[in-house]
């Protein structure tokens, strides 16, 4: 665990980053942010918990993780209407996934976690992906094992978990699902970022897990929100830029007058579209992109400005292979089993399991014989 830096020290980095916002030049003045909870071996994350092996964003698919051996569990994080983090990817209660009291799945784009307390959120059942999903089913629920009466838990019940478990080691990368454009539908109800980033960090302190936490965000605004609370918390700069999947897949906005809504106040143009600079000038000590935006170039450049590089989603050995050999410092896997064999095959050193058979989470490691479909052109963020 790196040591805390002086509070003179401290000083002079946020006068460099907030002179970089001004700016965004001299770079190479820039002081290393050094972030307690960073992996300093490979990171292999679970996207999701590992959604192709079991319920996604929930406790049976974090202990799975834990249990198969990984650095680190990828998440998403909602707030629901009495203030309570819960974990989702989706704002609104997904028809490919929850089921109501009646045991029926959710109708489409009816309920929106944002509005809901933790008591009605708690009568869903995410157990068991539809099998009436059609691309998501064909892309994540055939090799993902079923494990009916999964609710949503919520972030104390993760920590907890990690708590019950023993393991003191694992990671969480955990992602403020927070809509900063407007054009968006699910912006409707976006928790406020500074809000948001306050109940997280209460709880982070409530757990004693500054030391093993991670704020990611395509929402770049909560990011300086938690740089503001605590600058050791380590700080993800999520990004994306696919104009093939429409909305969804572009956040930096190039080219286009002014800021981006998603970049916390910061003009890509004015880092020549690049997006490194910009998320070091936002304070990151990551950078997580869509793979295939990735390049040689854009890791080294990372690196040599102290930032490690950890895309997502990957979700195929050869993949997998070809960002090691590009130097990346890890990556998020919906097919975590897959990606810890080519790492073993590699020699590259990979978390220890740990084991839990008591625990009413533990399903074990295996996963449902079945082949996934290959989703393109944004299916679902996987390649």
């Amino acid at each position: 665990m790196p040591k805390k830096k002086s509070c003179t020290k401290r000083l002079l980095t946020a006068c460099a980053t907030a002179a970089l916002l001004t700016s965004a030049m001299n770079f190479a003045d820039l002081p290393l942010v050094q972030a307690k909870a960073i992996p300093q071996g490979f990171d292999l994350e679970t996207h999701r918990g590992g959604r192709d092996a079991r319920p996604e964003n929930t406790l049976i698919s974090y202990a799975y993780g834990m249990e198969l051996g990984v650095t680190t569990l990828e998440m998403d994080m909602q707030m629901t209407k009495d203030g309570h983090i819960v974990m989702s990817h989706n704002p609104i209660m997904s028809s490919n996934l929850a089921k109501g009291p009646d045991g029926k799945y959710v109708a489409a784009n009816t309920l929106d976690i944002r509005s809901m307390t933790l008591a009605q959120v708690k009568q869903y059942d995410v157990g068991t992906m539809n099998p009436a999903a059609g691309g998501y089913y064909d892309g994540h629920g055939k090799t993902q094992l079923a494990v009916p009466g999964t609710k949503i838990p919520t972030l104390e019940e993760v920590f907890e978990l990690a708590n019950a478990y023993g393991n003191t080691k694992v990671m969480f990368n955990i992602e403020t699902k927070s809509y900063a454009d407007k054009n968006f539908a699910e912006a409707k109800n976006s928790p406020d970022p500074k809000v948001f980033v306050k109940a997280f960090y209460d709880i982070v302190k409530k757990y004693h897990m500054e030391d093993r936490v991670m704020l990611q965000s395509f929402d770049w605004r909560t990011l300086k929100e938690m740089h503001a609370l605590d600058p050791n918390i380590t700080l993800v700069a999520l990004t994306c830029e696919q104009p093939s999947w429409g909305p969804d897949g572009q956040y930096r906005h190039p080219y286009e007058k002014g800021s981006s809504a998603w970049q916390g106040g910061l003009d890509i143009d004015a880092f020549k579209g690049d997006y490194v600079k910009a998320a070091k000038a936002i304070g990151a000590d990551i950078v997580s992109p869509y793979w295939e935006e990735l390049s040689n170039e854009l890791v080294t450049e990372a690196h040599s400005l102290g930032m490690k590089v950890v895309p997502w989603t990957v979700n195929s050995p050869s993949k997998v292979n070809m960002l090691i050999d590009m130097g990346v410092d890890g990556l998020i896997s919906d097919k975590p089993w897959m990606a810890r064999e080519v790492l073993i095959s590699r020699g590259i050193q990979v978390a220890e399991p740990t084991v839990n058979v008591n625990s009413p989470y533990h399903t074990g490691t295996d996963i449902v014989t079945g082949e996934t479909k290959v989703h393109k052109h944004g299916g679902d963020s996987a390649e």
